[in-house]
């Protein structure tokens, strides 16, 4: 565990929310610097059993000393809960909570880039109103083209966790199988884009957006020793 990455952290976001025009910085509607409680070993072992898989070190690290959720990019970070016997990224006290991801989701393999590919030869299968015989034909056929076009976006969100919403359909989610698990990805399909990599880990992120914050609300990010 690296616990050097966070320290001090919890208390350099809570202050965000004293600062004067801490309610202009892009997304504080949606959270208010507001972290939610840190979790537990036993939580995080529950949540993993459920899970399959560990989490990452660095997302692990954050839940255990920081906090479960809240204050963060965008409009905060969603929270696992614990919600019939299962659990589930749900979005206690955010005003724009991102979509829920059950840990069944979250541990299925993480196949975005292949499933893009797939979707980049679909889009170019229209189908084209005079290959059909009749109107009929062509709407049952334009019908299971965009099932289809439904099926493999559906597919890019599993192996991956919604951590926060973007405001306009986007959203970051954190990858958690395969090989990019641990890194945050951003999913831009509302403007068909797909779902592609920011280049951050969890911890890079996390904290580029903190330094950026204090930055704005004139703070000068506390000196670490070591």
């Amino acid at each position: 565990m690296r616990e050097d990455m966070w320290a001090g952290v919890r208390d350099r976001v809570l202050r965000l929310g004293r600062r004067p025009g801490a309610d202009k910085v892009f997304g504080a509607q949606g959270h208010g610097f507001r972290l939610g409680r840190v979790m537990s070993e036993d939580q995080l072992r529950s949540l993993e059993a459920d899970l399959g898989l560990g989490l990452p070190e660095e997302y692990r690290s954050f839940l255990l000393l920081v906090g479960g959720g809240g204050a963060g990019p965008e409009y905060g970070l969603m929270t696992p809960v614990l919600v019939d016997g299962g659990w589930t990224w749900c979005g206690p006290g955010l005003t724009y909570p991102a979509q829920p991801t059950t840990a069944a989701i979250a541990r299925a393999p993480f196949a975005a880039e292949a499933l893009q590919g797939q979707l980049d030869v679909h889009e170019t299968h229209v189908p084209r109103q005079d290959a059909f015989a009749s109107e009929e034909e062509f709407r049952r056929a334009c019908a299971a083209w965009v099932a289809r076009r439904g099926e493999l976006e559906d597919a890019q969100e599993a192996g991956a966790v919604f951590l926060t919403q973007k405001g306009c359909g986007y959203a970051s989610l954190l990858v958690m199988t395969g090989p990019h698990r641990g890194a945050v990805w951003e999913d831009m399909r509302a403007a068909d884009e797909g779902i592609g990599p920011t280049g951050h880990d969890f911890a890079s992120w996390y904290r580029d957006w903190l330094d950026r914050t204090e930055h704005q609300l004139g703070l000068t990010p506390p000196v670490v020793a070591g």
